[in-house]
Protein backbone atom coordinates (compact mmCIF):
# COMPACT_ATOMS: atom_id res chain seq x y z
CA UNK A 1 0.00 0.00 0.00
CA UNK A 2 2.71 2.44 0.91
CA UNK A 3 4.65 2.21 -2.28
CA UNK A 4 1.80 2.25 -4.56
CA UNK A 5 0.41 5.63 -2.61
CA UNK A 6 3.71 6.87 -3.17
CA UNK A 7 3.82 5.90 -6.69
CA UNK A 8 0.42 7.64 -7.33
CA UNK A 9 1.03 10.67 -5.75
CA UNK A 10 4.53 10.95 -7.30
CA UNK A 11 3.12 10.24 -11.23
CA UNK A 12 -0.06 12.98 -10.11
CA UNK A 13 2.36 15.64 -9.21
CA UNK A 14 4.66 14.70 -12.19
CA UNK A 15 1.83 14.96 -14.13
CA UNK A 16 1.02 18.97 -13.37
CA UNK A 17 4.13 19.66 -13.82
CA UNK A 18 3.99 18.64 -17.19
CA UNK A 19 1.09 20.51 -17.48
CA UNK A 20 2.63 23.73 -16.08
CA UNK A 21 4.89 24.01 -18.74
CA UNK A 22 1.98 23.38 -20.90
CA UNK A 23 0.26 26.32 -19.18
CA UNK A 24 3.62 28.25 -19.74
CA UNK A 25 3.25 28.00 -24.02
CA UNK A 26 -0.49 28.29 -24.06
CA UNK A 27 -0.90 31.32 -22.10
CA UNK A 28 2.36 33.20 -21.72
CA UNK A 29 3.30 35.44 -18.86
CA UNK A 30 0.07 34.56 -16.71
CA UNK A 31 1.26 34.93 -13.45
CA UNK A 32 1.78 31.18 -12.20
CA UNK A 33 3.18 30.78 -8.15
CA UNK A 34 4.64 27.09 -8.75
CA UNK A 35 4.97 26.49 -5.34
CA UNK A 36 1.34 26.47 -4.81
CA UNK A 37 0.43 24.79 -7.95
CA UNK A 38 2.98 21.60 -6.81
CA UNK A 39 1.03 21.86 -3.42
CA UNK A 40 -2.24 21.58 -4.64
CA UNK A 41 -1.04 19.49 -7.07
CA UNK A 42 -0.10 16.98 -4.01
CA UNK A 43 -3.45 16.96 -2.40
CA UNK A 44 -5.11 16.24 -5.41
CA UNK A 45 -2.83 13.24 -6.29
CA UNK A 46 -3.19 12.15 -2.57
CA UNK A 47 -6.62 12.08 -2.97
CA UNK A 48 -6.93 10.26 -6.01
CA UNK A 49 -4.24 7.68 -4.70
CA UNK A 50 -6.23 7.11 -1.35
CA UNK A 51 -9.61 6.44 -3.08
CA UNK A 52 -9.01 3.32 -4.29
CA UNK A 53 -8.04 1.97 -1.05
CA UNK A 54 -10.99 3.79 0.83
CA UNK A 55 -13.56 1.59 -1.67
CA UNK A 56 -12.29 -1.57 -1.11
CA UNK A 57 -12.48 -1.24 2.83
CA UNK A 58 -15.97 0.33 2.23
CA UNK A 59 -15.20 3.29 3.77
CA UNK A 60 -17.60 5.03 1.59
CA UNK A 61 -17.61 8.15 3.73
CA UNK A 62 -14.09 9.29 2.54
CA UNK A 63 -15.68 10.22 -0.81
CA UNK A 64 -17.06 13.09 0.90
CA UNK A 65 -13.15 14.47 0.64
CA UNK A 66 -13.47 14.70 -3.03
CA UNK A 67 -16.66 17.37 -3.09
CA UNK A 68 -14.15 19.31 -0.47
CA UNK A 69 -11.59 19.06 -2.76
CA UNK A 70 -13.70 19.91 -5.66
CA UNK A 71 -14.81 22.94 -3.71
CA UNK A 72 -11.42 23.67 -2.88
CA UNK A 73 -10.24 23.82 -7.24
CA UNK A 74 -13.06 25.85 -7.53
CA UNK A 75 -12.09 28.10 -5.22
CA UNK A 76 -8.43 28.59 -7.22
CA UNK A 77 -10.23 28.67 -10.32
CA UNK A 78 -12.18 31.58 -8.99
CA UNK A 79 -8.43 33.39 -7.13
CA UNK A 80 -7.10 32.81 -10.61
CA UNK A 81 -9.92 34.92 -12.28
CA UNK A 82 -9.40 37.62 -9.66
CA UNK A 83 -5.66 38.00 -9.92
CA UNK A 84 -5.84 38.25 -14.01
CA UNK A 85 -8.61 40.80 -13.44
CA UNK A 86 -6.73 43.11 -10.71
CA UNK A 87 -4.18 42.96 -13.31
CA UNK A 88 -5.75 44.18 -16.42
CA UNK A 89 -5.75 47.51 -16.08
CA UNK A 90 -1.82 47.15 -15.80
CA UNK A 91 -1.47 46.07 -19.42
CA UNK A 92 -0.70 47.62 -22.65
CA UNK A 93 -2.51 45.60 -23.73
CA UNK A 94 -5.50 43.59 -22.07
CA UNK A 95 -6.63 39.87 -22.08
CA UNK A 96 -10.20 40.22 -22.19
CA UNK A 97 -12.33 38.90 -20.14
CA UNK A 98 -13.17 35.53 -22.51
CA UNK A 99 -9.52 34.95 -22.34
CA UNK A 100 -9.30 35.07 -18.44
CA UNK A 101 -12.14 32.71 -17.97
CA UNK A 102 -9.97 30.46 -20.34
CA UNK A 103 -7.21 30.59 -17.71
CA UNK A 104 -9.09 30.14 -14.43
CA UNK A 105 -10.91 27.39 -16.20
CA UNK A 106 -7.78 25.32 -17.27
CA UNK A 107 -6.10 25.98 -13.94
CA UNK A 108 -9.09 24.18 -11.88
CA UNK A 109 -8.98 21.09 -15.04
CA UNK A 110 -5.45 20.89 -14.30
CA UNK A 111 -6.17 19.43 -10.58
CA UNK A 112 -9.08 16.81 -11.56
CA UNK A 113 -6.28 15.60 -13.63
CA UNK A 114 -3.83 14.77 -10.99
CA UNK A 115 -6.93 13.24 -9.25
CA UNK A 116 -7.66 11.03 -12.36
CA UNK A 117 -3.81 10.18 -12.60
CA UNK A 118 -2.90 8.85 -9.56
CA UNK A 119 -6.65 6.93 -9.38
CA UNK A 120 -5.66 5.02 -12.46
CA UNK A 121 -2.37 4.44 -11.38
CA UNK A 122 -3.82 2.95 -8.16
CA UNK A 123 -6.25 1.46 -9.59
CA UNK A 124 -4.33 -0.53 -12.19
CA UNK A 125 -1.84 -1.71 -9.46
CA UNK A 126 -4.83 -3.55 -7.89
CA UNK A 127 -6.28 -4.97 -10.53
CA UNK A 128 -3.08 -6.22 -11.16
CA UNK A 129 -2.24 -7.65 -7.69
CA UNK A 130 -5.58 -8.70 -7.00
CA UNK A 131 -7.30 -9.80 -9.91
CA UNK A 132 -4.77 -11.24 -12.00
CA UNK A 133 -2.47 -12.19 -8.97
CA UNK A 134 0.70 -10.03 -10.07
CA UNK A 135 3.15 -9.89 -7.36
CA UNK A 136 5.80 -7.28 -6.60
CA UNK A 137 7.99 -5.58 -8.46
CA UNK A 138 6.01 -6.77 -11.30
CA UNK A 139 2.72 -4.87 -10.50
CA UNK A 140 4.22 -1.75 -9.77
CA UNK A 141 6.22 -1.24 -12.39
CA UNK A 142 3.50 -1.63 -14.80
CA UNK A 143 1.10 0.45 -13.08
CA UNK A 144 3.95 2.97 -13.00
CA UNK A 145 4.61 3.05 -16.64
CA UNK A 146 0.54 3.19 -17.41
CA UNK A 147 0.64 5.72 -15.08
CA UNK A 148 3.19 7.65 -17.15
CA UNK A 149 1.17 6.50 -19.99
CA UNK A 150 -1.94 7.75 -19.15
CA UNK A 151 -0.29 11.51 -17.79
CA UNK A 152 1.03 11.88 -21.40
CA UNK A 153 -2.04 10.95 -22.99
CA UNK A 154 -4.17 13.15 -20.93
CA UNK A 155 -1.46 15.85 -21.82
CA UNK A 156 -2.20 15.42 -25.32
CA UNK A 157 -6.04 15.82 -24.93
CA UNK A 158 -6.07 18.77 -22.76
CA UNK A 159 -3.93 20.94 -25.09
CA UNK A 160 -5.40 23.19 -27.01
CA UNK A 161 -5.25 23.68 -30.96
CA UNK A 162 -3.54 27.01 -32.38
CA UNK A 163 -4.72 29.61 -34.50
CA UNK A 164 -2.22 28.39 -37.08
CA UNK A 165 -4.41 24.98 -37.67
CA UNK A 166 -7.39 27.08 -39.28
CA UNK A 167 -5.87 30.21 -40.32
CA UNK A 168 -3.03 31.54 -42.97
CA UNK A 169 -0.88 34.70 -41.38
CA UNK A 170 -0.02 36.93 -43.98
CA UNK A 171 2.39 40.44 -43.64
CA UNK A 172 1.09 42.75 -45.67
CA UNK A 173 1.60 46.82 -46.27
CA UNK A 174 0.84 49.84 -43.97
CA UNK A 175 -0.64 53.05 -45.76
CA UNK A 176 -3.26 55.65 -45.30
CA UNK A 177 -6.04 56.79 -47.71
CA UNK A 178 -7.60 60.65 -47.57
CA UNK A 179 -3.81 61.56 -45.07
CA UNK A 180 -6.02 59.74 -41.92
CA UNK A 181 -7.84 56.68 -42.43
CA UNK A 182 -5.32 53.29 -41.77
CA UNK A 183 -5.39 50.64 -44.37
CA UNK A 184 -3.90 47.58 -44.01
CA UNK A 185 -3.54 45.50 -47.46
CA UNK A 186 -6.65 45.89 -49.39
CA UNK A 187 -8.81 46.68 -46.21
CA UNK A 188 -9.36 49.93 -45.23
CA UNK A 189 -10.92 52.17 -42.56
CA UNK A 190 -9.20 50.18 -38.97
CA UNK A 191 -8.99 53.72 -37.26
CA UNK A 192 -8.85 57.57 -37.88
CA UNK A 193 -5.02 58.67 -37.43
CA UNK A 194 -5.44 62.36 -36.84
CA UNK A 195 -1.85 63.17 -35.84
CA UNK A 196 1.30 63.35 -38.32
CA UNK A 197 3.46 61.90 -35.94
CA UNK A 198 1.07 59.09 -34.87
CA UNK A 199 0.76 58.78 -38.93
CA UNK A 200 4.31 58.60 -39.39
CA UNK A 201 5.32 55.87 -36.74
CA UNK A 202 2.57 53.74 -38.04
CA UNK A 203 4.51 53.52 -41.50
CA UNK A 204 7.69 53.59 -39.91
CA UNK A 205 7.23 50.52 -37.32
CA UNK A 206 4.12 48.90 -37.52
CA UNK A 207 3.68 45.67 -39.51
CA UNK A 208 0.31 44.86 -40.85
CA UNK A 209 -1.00 41.52 -40.65
CA UNK A 210 -4.17 39.87 -42.69
CA UNK A 211 -5.26 36.54 -41.19
CA UNK A 212 -6.99 34.20 -43.34
CA UNK A 213 -9.45 31.51 -42.55
CA UNK A 214 -8.27 28.44 -44.46
CA UNK A 215 -10.07 26.43 -46.99
CA UNK A 216 -12.25 29.59 -47.28
CA UNK A 217 -14.65 28.05 -44.19
CA UNK A 218 -17.23 30.37 -42.52
CA UNK A 219 -16.74 28.02 -39.61
CA UNK A 220 -12.89 29.04 -39.61
CA UNK A 221 -14.16 32.46 -40.06
CA UNK A 222 -16.01 32.66 -37.11
CA UNK A 223 -13.51 31.61 -34.69
CA UNK A 224 -11.07 34.31 -35.53
CA UNK A 225 -14.09 37.02 -35.96
CA UNK A 226 -14.97 36.30 -32.22
CA UNK A 227 -14.27 39.17 -30.25
CA UNK A 228 -12.78 37.55 -27.19
CA UNK A 229 -10.30 35.47 -30.11
CA UNK A 230 -9.45 38.64 -31.73
CA UNK A 231 -8.45 39.86 -27.77
CA UNK A 232 -6.25 36.71 -27.20
CA UNK A 233 -4.46 37.07 -30.73
CA UNK A 234 -3.58 41.27 -29.59
CA UNK A 235 -2.13 39.86 -25.97
CA UNK A 236 -0.20 36.63 -27.54
CA UNK A 237 1.52 39.48 -29.50
CA UNK A 238 1.84 41.58 -27.14
CA UNK A 239 3.28 39.47 -24.32
CA UNK A 240 5.83 37.55 -26.91
CA UNK A 241 6.97 40.47 -29.03
CA UNK A 242 6.35 43.17 -26.81
CA UNK A 243 4.63 46.64 -28.27
CA UNK A 244 5.94 49.70 -29.25
CA UNK A 245 3.27 51.80 -27.18
CA UNK A 246 2.71 53.74 -23.87
CA UNK A 247 -0.46 54.05 -21.94
CA UNK A 248 -0.68 57.71 -23.30
CA UNK A 249 -0.49 56.70 -26.53
CA UNK A 250 -3.95 54.61 -27.36
CA UNK A 251 -3.49 55.49 -31.36
CA UNK A 252 -0.87 52.21 -30.86
CA UNK A 253 -3.74 49.90 -29.39
CA UNK A 254 -3.94 46.83 -31.82
CA UNK A 255 -7.72 46.81 -33.36
CA UNK A 256 -8.43 44.18 -34.95
CA UNK A 257 -10.76 44.19 -37.63
CA UNK A 258 -13.18 42.15 -40.11
CA UNK A 259 -13.62 42.63 -43.50
CA UNK A 260 -17.16 40.88 -44.36
CA UNK A 261 -16.36 41.02 -47.75
CA UNK A 262 -13.91 38.15 -47.47
CA UNK A 263 -13.86 37.19 -43.59
CA UNK A 264 -10.41 37.45 -43.18
CA UNK A 265 -9.46 39.46 -40.01
CA UNK A 266 -6.63 42.80 -40.21
CA UNK A 267 -4.37 44.96 -37.92
CA UNK A 268 -1.46 46.53 -37.45
CA UNK A 269 0.92 46.02 -34.48
CA UNK A 270 3.86 47.66 -33.04
CA UNK A 271 6.19 44.77 -32.27
CA UNK A 272 9.77 46.17 -29.98
CA UNK A 273 11.58 44.00 -32.87
CA UNK A 274 9.86 44.61 -36.35
CA UNK A 275 10.56 40.60 -37.61
CA UNK A 276 7.91 39.78 -39.61
CA UNK A 277 8.83 36.18 -39.26
CA UNK A 278 8.28 35.72 -35.34
CA UNK A 279 4.98 37.93 -35.45
CA UNK A 280 3.53 34.99 -38.06
CA UNK A 281 4.42 32.64 -35.18
CA UNK A 282 3.41 34.42 -32.41
CA UNK A 283 -0.11 34.56 -34.21
CA UNK A 284 -0.21 31.04 -35.16
CA UNK A 285 1.00 30.16 -31.80
CA UNK A 286 -2.03 31.70 -30.22
CA UNK A 287 -4.67 28.98 -28.84
CA UNK A 288 -8.06 28.74 -29.66
CA UNK A 289 -10.63 29.67 -27.43
CA UNK A 290 -13.19 26.88 -26.67
CA UNK A 291 -15.78 29.74 -25.90
CA UNK A 292 -14.66 30.64 -29.55
CA UNK A 293 -15.55 27.89 -31.23
CA UNK A 294 -19.28 27.87 -30.23
CA UNK A 295 -21.49 25.73 -31.27
CA UNK A 296 -22.17 26.92 -35.43
CA UNK A 297 -23.35 24.03 -36.84
CA UNK A 298 -24.92 25.55 -39.87
CA UNK A 299 -21.61 26.95 -40.84
CA UNK A 300 -19.60 23.64 -40.99
CA UNK A 301 -20.62 23.26 -44.64
CA UNK A 302 -20.37 26.66 -46.24
CA UNK A 303 -17.58 27.91 -47.55
CA UNK A 304 -16.78 31.98 -48.00
CA UNK A 305 -18.27 31.90 -51.49
CA UNK A 306 -21.30 31.02 -49.98
CA UNK A 307 -21.76 27.87 -51.53
CA UNK A 308 -22.09 23.93 -50.05
CA UNK A 309 -18.19 23.00 -49.60
CA UNK A 310 -18.46 19.30 -50.44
Amino acid sequence: MDKIFFIGVTIGVLSRVIMLNLDERQYPTQPNVLISQIVLSFVASSLGALLIPALLARSYSSITFLSLAAEQFRQVRNNRRDTLQRLESSQLVSRGPSFIEEIARTFEIRNYMCIVTSFLTVAIYYTLSIEFKIGDPMDLIISSISGLMIAYLLRRSISRDSLGSIAEVNIVDVSFVDKTILKVGDFQGLTNVALKEDRDKYLKHAIGIQIRPKNNSYKNASIISYIGQRQVICYNLYSRLGILKQFTEPSFTPLPRKNPKNQCLYLAFFPMEKDEKKVIEAIKSCPILSSARGKNIALSNMIIAGKENT
